[in-house]
């Protein structure tokens, strides 16, 4: 495990996982420093795995469920935000799981890597083949009813083993971009609207959130059970 914090002025604390990153030789770097940050403003810890296992590497929860909760001593948060793209996506949504989270923002997460749950996901072999031991078969095994998760995948085929069979709750707002395939962030980015995705979810805001969404960058909030929020209409073949 590797870890950056930063401190900062305000109430909230972003926890930021780490993707795979570009060098597979080397530990990835921690991403979104500034929007996590709101350019400095908020608390921030950066963890990433280096041998990019999924959280599967032994003790590796443990270790990040220490880390996080020294960091949380060393402030006065009483706001905590997990996000994260690929798999620091899905790491943002196990982290409920190991301690309190108040709302999860994860950009075109994997639900799974474990063969038999996703037998048709072909991406990242060369990783999963070196995880021997899976402790965490399923993402949403580790959901809870009281942290607010918002998803965002893009409507590319290519996203669809994971994408598909994400479950339906009342605290998931699972939205899908048109014309966007595992890039969800870098098109945010384009579209000038990244920073205030992040920063509606670290402020509680979901329905401006939503509108920006479906507004910028043509986003379907998808039709879940018990969702509060008004559905739009579904995305088109």
């Amino acid at each position: 495990m590797a870890t950056w914090s930063h401190r900062g002025t305000s109430d909230k604390l972003v926890l930021c996982f780490s993707g795979i990153g570009n060098n597979p030789n080397a530990c990835p770097r921690y991403e979104f420093a500034a929007k996590a940050t709101g350019n400095g403003q908020h608390n921030a810890l950066f963890i990433a795995d280096p041998n990019r296992t999924w959280l599967n590497a032994p003790d590796l929860l443990e270790q990040i469920a220490n880390e996080i909760a020294a960091f949380k001593a060393s402030c006065d948060v009483t706001r905590v935000i997990a996000m994260g793209h690929s798999m620091g996506g899905f790491c943002a949504l196990v982290a409920p799981a190991i301690t309190h989270v108040d709302s999860v923002l994860a950009f075109a997460p994997q639900i799974s890597i474990h063969p038999k749950v996703v037998p048709n996901e072909t991406r990242w072999m060369g990783y999963r083949e070196k995880i021997t031991r899976f402790r965490i078969i399923s993402a949403g095994d580790h959901f809870n009813k009281d942290t607010a998760y918002t998803v965002i995948h893009g409507r590319h085929s290519c996203e669809a083993p994971q994408r598909d069979i994400f479950p339906k709750m009342a605290n998931l707002r699972h939205y899908i971009m048109p014309k966007t395939k595992h890039n969800v962030p870098q098109r945010l980015k384009s579209m000038n609207c990244l920073g205030e995705v992040i920063q509606y979810s670290i402020d509680d805001r979901p329905r401006k959130q939503r509108l920006l969404l479906k507004n910028k960058a043509g986003a379907v909030l998808l039709p879940h059970q018990g969702d509060p929020l008004k559905v739009e209409k579904s995305v088109s073949s």
